[in-house]
């Protein structure tokens, strides 16, 4: 990893450590929770506008992803290419914002199923990334894994 990439990284790091000194921890994360819940609800609000049919769209489309996703990180993981961890996280994340699969014929928080959506096909679209890429290359260190 070049060193200009760490260096910065810990300047990023000094200087949230002094954002969280002055403004304080706490008062941080009231501040970025209620921007998140205002987020929310103005998603919600343009779901709800748009209507039943487009919520429902949504849905299908973020567990179809979900769907997907897994398959994608099963193949990549056959192939001997890491996958496990990207499964683990955006599984845990999609459960967190979509509920456990008994729960999703009911109506949910539209943008959190939103918000599963773009999980799931970031997700997808990582592992297809993956896949593609073959191997061919090791892009952190530049060797050939053949």
């Amino acid at each position: 990893m070049n060193r200009n990439t760490i260096g910065l990284i810990w300047v990023g790091g000094l200087v949230l450590a002094v954002l969280l000194t002055v403004i304080g921890p706490g008062m941080l994360g009231t501040t970025l929770a209620g921007a998140l819940d205002r987020s929310f609800d103005t998603v919600s609000r343009v779901l709800a506008q748009l209507g039943d049919p487009l919520r429902e769209m949504i849905r299908g489309f973020a567990i179809a992803a979900y769907v997907v996703f897994i398959v994608l990180c099963v193949l990549a993981r056959r192939r001997g290419m890491p996958s496990m961890t990207a499964a683990i996280v955006v599984t845990l994340l999609f459960l967190l914002l979509a509920g456990e699969p008994h729960d999703w014929g009911r109506s949910l928080h539209g943008s959190h199923w939103l918000l599963a959506l773009l999980l799931t096909v970031g997700g997808a679209l990582l592992m297809t990334r993956r896949l593609l890429s073959g191997g061919a290359s090791d892009r952190w260190s530049g060797r050939s894994r053949n």
